[in-house]
Protein backbone atom coordinates (compact mmCIF):
# COMPACT_ATOMS: atom_id res chain seq x y z
CA UNK A 1 0.00 0.00 0.00
CA UNK A 2 1.22 3.22 -1.23
CA UNK A 3 -0.27 6.49 0.31
CA UNK A 4 0.08 10.28 0.74
CA UNK A 5 -1.26 10.79 4.15
CA UNK A 6 -1.21 14.89 4.04
CA UNK A 7 -2.80 16.84 1.02
CA UNK A 8 -5.14 19.24 0.55
CA UNK A 9 -7.72 20.61 -2.42
CA UNK A 10 -9.40 23.68 -3.09
CA UNK A 11 -11.88 22.99 0.47
CA UNK A 12 -8.17 24.39 2.30
CA UNK A 13 -9.39 27.86 2.64
CA UNK A 14 -7.04 30.10 4.62
CA UNK A 15 -3.56 30.13 4.31
CA UNK A 16 -0.81 30.57 6.78
CA UNK A 17 1.80 32.16 4.71
CA UNK A 18 2.04 35.94 4.82
CA UNK A 19 2.58 36.16 1.12
CA UNK A 20 -0.27 34.06 0.48
CA UNK A 21 -2.64 36.05 2.83
CA UNK A 22 -1.31 39.32 1.83
CA UNK A 23 -2.47 38.33 -2.03
CA UNK A 24 -5.43 37.23 -0.57
CA UNK A 25 -6.09 34.06 -2.11
CA UNK A 26 -7.28 30.54 -0.57
CA UNK A 27 -4.65 27.79 0.30
CA UNK A 28 -5.36 25.84 -2.17
CA UNK A 29 -6.42 25.13 -5.51
CA UNK A 30 -6.41 21.85 -6.44
CA UNK A 31 -9.51 20.03 -7.36
CA UNK A 32 -10.18 16.59 -5.06
CA UNK A 33 -10.00 14.85 -8.83
CA UNK A 34 -6.97 15.94 -9.81
CA UNK A 35 -5.32 14.68 -6.80
CA UNK A 36 -6.75 11.80 -7.10
CA UNK A 37 -5.86 11.29 -10.98
CA UNK A 38 -1.96 12.64 -9.81
CA UNK A 39 -1.76 10.43 -7.04
CA UNK A 40 -2.47 7.67 -9.02
CA UNK A 41 -0.83 8.22 -11.80
CA UNK A 42 2.39 8.57 -9.66
CA UNK A 43 2.22 5.42 -8.51
CA UNK A 44 -0.01 5.46 -5.17
CA UNK A 45 -2.42 2.68 -4.53
CA UNK A 46 -4.74 4.93 -2.20
CA UNK A 47 -5.48 8.43 -2.25
CA UNK A 48 -7.09 10.53 0.92
CA UNK A 49 -7.66 14.74 1.22
CA UNK A 50 -6.54 16.14 4.42
CA UNK A 51 -8.17 19.29 4.42
CA UNK A 52 -8.19 21.97 7.58
CA UNK A 53 -11.25 21.01 9.47
CA UNK A 54 -13.22 20.03 6.78
CA UNK A 55 -13.65 17.23 4.92
CA UNK A 56 -15.43 18.05 1.62
CA UNK A 57 -12.54 17.35 -0.23
CA UNK A 58 -12.50 13.87 0.67
CA UNK A 59 -15.98 13.42 0.14
CA UNK A 60 -15.74 14.63 -3.20
CA UNK A 61 -13.98 11.29 -4.11
CA UNK A 62 -14.77 8.74 -1.59
CA UNK A 63 -17.26 7.08 -4.35
CA UNK A 64 -13.81 6.33 -6.42
CA UNK A 65 -12.20 3.17 -5.52
CA UNK A 66 -9.35 3.02 -2.37
CA UNK A 67 -10.07 6.29 -0.97
CA UNK A 68 -10.99 6.87 2.68
CA UNK A 69 -11.92 10.00 4.29
CA UNK A 70 -9.50 12.15 6.56
CA UNK A 71 -8.71 16.03 7.61
CA UNK A 72 -6.11 17.98 9.13
CA UNK A 73 -7.42 19.44 12.87
CA UNK A 74 -6.21 22.19 13.82
CA UNK A 75 -6.16 21.99 18.20
CA UNK A 76 -4.84 23.76 20.71
CA UNK A 77 -3.28 23.23 24.65
CA UNK A 78 -5.39 25.05 26.61
CA UNK A 79 -2.91 26.50 28.82
CA UNK A 80 -1.39 28.65 26.53
CA UNK A 81 -3.30 28.47 22.79
CA UNK A 82 0.19 26.64 21.42
CA UNK A 83 -1.44 25.62 18.03
CA UNK A 84 -1.17 22.01 17.08
CA UNK A 85 -2.01 20.25 13.78
CA UNK A 86 -3.22 16.64 13.65
CA UNK A 87 -3.97 14.26 11.05
CA UNK A 88 -7.05 11.98 11.75
CA UNK A 89 -7.72 8.90 8.85
CA UNK A 90 -10.33 6.81 8.03
CA UNK A 91 -13.21 8.47 9.76
CA UNK A 92 -17.08 8.92 9.18
CA UNK A 93 -18.99 11.93 9.20
CA UNK A 94 -20.29 11.29 12.59
CA UNK A 95 -16.63 11.34 13.75
CA UNK A 96 -15.61 14.48 12.16
CA UNK A 97 -18.39 16.26 13.45
CA UNK A 98 -17.55 15.05 16.89
CA UNK A 99 -14.17 16.01 16.25
CA UNK A 100 -15.13 19.70 15.35
CA UNK A 101 -16.56 19.80 19.12
CA UNK A 102 -13.88 18.66 21.28
CA UNK A 103 -10.82 19.95 18.64
CA UNK A 104 -10.35 23.42 20.49
CA UNK A 105 -8.54 21.15 23.63
CA UNK A 106 -5.52 19.08 22.29
CA UNK A 107 -6.27 16.53 25.94
CA UNK A 108 -10.30 16.33 24.58
CA UNK A 109 -9.15 15.76 21.28
CA UNK A 110 -6.65 13.03 21.33
CA UNK A 111 -8.76 11.48 24.22
CA UNK A 112 -11.32 10.97 22.10
CA UNK A 113 -9.60 9.78 18.91
CA UNK A 114 -8.14 7.29 21.21
CA UNK A 115 -11.41 6.35 22.40
CA UNK A 116 -12.85 6.03 18.90
CA UNK A 117 -9.75 3.88 17.66
CA UNK A 118 -8.95 6.07 14.87
CA UNK A 119 -5.45 6.58 13.27
CA UNK A 120 -4.09 9.74 14.06
CA UNK A 121 -0.48 11.73 13.95
CA UNK A 122 0.54 14.71 14.72
CA UNK A 123 1.83 16.71 11.52
CA UNK A 124 5.09 18.82 11.23
CA UNK A 125 5.32 17.97 15.31
CA UNK A 126 8.09 20.85 15.40
CA UNK A 127 6.96 23.64 13.38
CA UNK A 128 5.57 26.28 15.58
CA UNK A 129 2.63 27.22 13.91
CA UNK A 130 1.61 30.53 15.78
CA UNK A 131 5.10 30.82 17.32
CA UNK A 132 4.12 29.51 20.35
CA UNK A 133 5.40 26.23 20.67
CA UNK A 134 8.48 25.26 23.11
CA UNK A 135 10.43 22.01 24.26
CA UNK A 136 8.20 21.61 26.62
CA UNK A 137 5.15 21.51 24.36
CA UNK A 138 7.36 19.15 22.24
CA UNK A 139 7.64 16.80 25.13
CA UNK A 140 3.91 16.64 25.60
CA UNK A 141 3.50 15.54 22.00
CA UNK A 142 5.45 13.09 23.05
CA UNK A 143 2.89 11.60 25.92
CA UNK A 144 0.11 12.49 23.61
CA UNK A 145 0.95 10.85 20.43
CA UNK A 146 2.31 7.04 19.31
CA UNK A 147 2.40 8.65 15.39
CA UNK A 148 4.67 11.45 14.01
CA UNK A 149 4.81 12.91 10.78
CA UNK A 150 7.86 13.57 8.42
CA UNK A 151 6.47 16.28 6.65
CA UNK A 152 7.47 17.06 2.56
CA UNK A 153 6.90 20.58 3.42
CA UNK A 154 9.40 21.37 6.07
CA UNK A 155 12.74 21.52 5.71
CA UNK A 156 14.34 18.25 6.32
CA UNK A 157 16.39 19.14 8.94
CA UNK A 158 13.45 19.56 10.80
CA UNK A 159 12.46 15.49 9.96
CA UNK A 160 15.51 14.19 10.56
CA UNK A 161 15.23 15.79 14.28
CA UNK A 162 11.91 13.98 14.50
CA UNK A 163 13.41 10.88 13.36
CA UNK A 164 16.07 11.32 16.08
CA UNK A 165 13.04 12.37 18.55
CA UNK A 166 11.49 8.95 17.76
CA UNK A 167 14.80 6.20 17.69
CA UNK A 168 15.77 7.99 21.31
CA UNK A 169 12.36 7.35 22.90
CA UNK A 170 12.84 4.62 25.47
CA UNK A 171 10.65 3.30 28.53
CA UNK A 172 12.62 5.22 31.24
CA UNK A 173 12.53 8.46 29.36
CA UNK A 174 8.97 8.61 28.83
CA UNK A 175 8.34 7.78 32.51
CA UNK A 176 10.27 10.82 32.76
CA UNK A 177 8.38 12.60 30.55
CA UNK A 178 5.77 11.49 33.07
CA UNK A 179 6.79 12.62 35.88
CA UNK A 180 8.17 16.35 35.01
CA UNK A 181 4.61 17.26 33.30
CA UNK A 182 2.39 15.15 35.21
CA UNK A 183 0.45 13.74 31.92
CA UNK A 184 -0.58 10.39 31.50
CA UNK A 185 0.49 8.70 28.55
CA UNK A 186 -2.15 8.33 25.55
CA UNK A 187 -1.36 4.49 25.85
CA UNK A 188 0.69 1.75 26.94
CA UNK A 189 4.55 1.23 25.56
CA UNK A 190 4.25 4.94 24.59
CA UNK A 191 7.91 4.78 23.36
CA UNK A 192 7.41 2.38 20.73
CA UNK A 193 6.67 5.20 18.11
CA UNK A 194 5.94 5.10 14.32
CA UNK A 195 6.78 7.43 11.92
CA UNK A 196 4.21 8.34 8.51
CA UNK A 197 4.91 10.59 5.90
CA UNK A 198 2.89 12.91 3.31
CA UNK A 199 3.58 15.71 1.07
CA UNK A 200 1.72 18.41 2.85
CA UNK A 201 0.99 19.50 -0.41
CA UNK A 202 -1.14 22.86 -1.17
CA UNK A 203 -0.19 23.56 -4.97
CA UNK A 204 -0.46 20.24 -7.08
CA UNK A 205 3.09 20.46 -7.65
CA UNK A 206 4.21 17.69 -4.94
CA UNK A 207 1.75 15.30 -4.12
CA UNK A 208 3.53 12.06 -3.27
CA UNK A 209 6.69 14.13 -3.25
CA UNK A 210 6.74 12.51 0.19
CA UNK A 211 4.33 9.17 1.04
CA UNK A 212 3.93 5.97 3.32
CA UNK A 213 4.52 2.89 2.52
CA UNK A 214 2.67 -0.10 4.27
CA UNK A 215 3.72 -3.54 3.81
CA UNK A 216 1.32 -6.61 4.02
CA UNK A 217 -1.73 -4.59 3.90
CA UNK A 218 -4.15 -4.20 0.99
CA UNK A 219 -6.57 -1.47 2.89
CA UNK A 220 -5.90 1.24 5.25
CA UNK A 221 -8.57 -0.16 7.44
CA UNK A 222 -6.76 -3.32 7.57
CA UNK A 223 -3.34 -1.64 8.58
CA UNK A 224 -5.52 0.10 11.23
CA UNK A 225 -6.14 -3.32 12.70
CA UNK A 226 -2.55 -4.21 12.85
CA UNK A 227 -0.23 -1.28 12.75
CA UNK A 228 2.59 -2.73 13.16
CA UNK A 229 5.85 0.03 12.82
CA UNK A 230 7.98 -2.40 11.04
CA UNK A 231 5.88 -2.68 8.47
CA UNK A 232 6.11 1.31 7.49
CA UNK A 233 8.43 3.22 5.61
CA UNK A 234 8.25 7.06 4.75
CA UNK A 235 9.51 7.51 0.93
CA UNK A 236 11.05 11.11 0.65
CA UNK A 237 12.18 13.64 -1.75
CA UNK A 238 13.23 16.12 0.71
CA UNK A 239 12.41 19.75 0.66
CA UNK A 240 14.62 23.00 0.23
CA UNK A 241 13.72 26.51 -0.13
CA UNK A 242 13.18 26.04 -3.87
CA UNK A 243 10.82 23.11 -2.93
CA UNK A 244 8.99 25.86 -1.08
CA UNK A 245 9.48 29.09 -3.55
CA UNK A 246 7.79 26.45 -6.32
CA UNK A 247 5.00 26.11 -3.91
CA UNK A 248 4.05 29.62 -3.49
CA UNK A 249 4.56 30.93 -6.77
CA UNK A 250 2.33 28.00 -7.97
CA UNK A 251 -0.64 28.98 -5.84
CA UNK A 252 -0.07 32.79 -6.29
CA UNK A 253 -0.16 31.80 -9.98
CA UNK A 254 -3.70 29.37 -10.03
CA UNK A 255 -4.98 32.09 -7.57
CA UNK A 256 -4.96 34.84 -10.57
CA UNK A 257 -5.50 32.03 -13.06
CA UNK A 258 -8.76 31.55 -11.26
CA UNK A 259 -9.45 35.16 -10.70
CA UNK A 260 -8.92 35.95 -14.27
CA UNK A 261 -10.44 33.15 -15.71
CA UNK A 262 -6.62 33.23 -17.78
CA UNK A 263 -7.19 29.55 -19.13
CA UNK A 264 -9.19 31.25 -21.80
CA UNK A 265 -6.12 33.03 -23.02
CA UNK A 266 -2.99 30.11 -21.98
CA UNK A 267 -3.34 28.55 -25.71
CA UNK A 268 -3.21 32.02 -26.79
CA UNK A 269 0.00 33.80 -25.28
CA UNK A 270 3.56 32.84 -24.96
CA UNK A 271 4.28 34.39 -22.04
CA UNK A 272 1.11 32.78 -20.30
CA UNK A 273 2.20 28.85 -21.53
CA UNK A 274 5.61 29.20 -20.27
CA UNK A 275 3.73 30.36 -16.47
CA UNK A 276 1.24 27.86 -16.73
CA UNK A 277 3.81 25.06 -18.20
CA UNK A 278 6.61 26.36 -14.92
Amino acid sequence: MRIDLHVHSCFSKRPSQWVLQKLGCAESYTTPEQIYTIANAKGMTHVTITDHNVIDGALAIAHLPNTFISEEITTYFPEDNCKVHVLAHDITEAQHADIQKVRPNIFELTTYLNDQDIFHTVAHPLYAINDRLTPDHVEKLLLLFRNLELNGARNDRENQVVRQLVEAMTENKIMQLVEKHGLAPAGPKMWQKRLVGGSDDHSSLNITRTHTQINGSASFSAFTQDPDATRITVKSLPAIPLTMAHNLYGIAYQFYHDKFRLDRYVDKDPLLRFLDHA
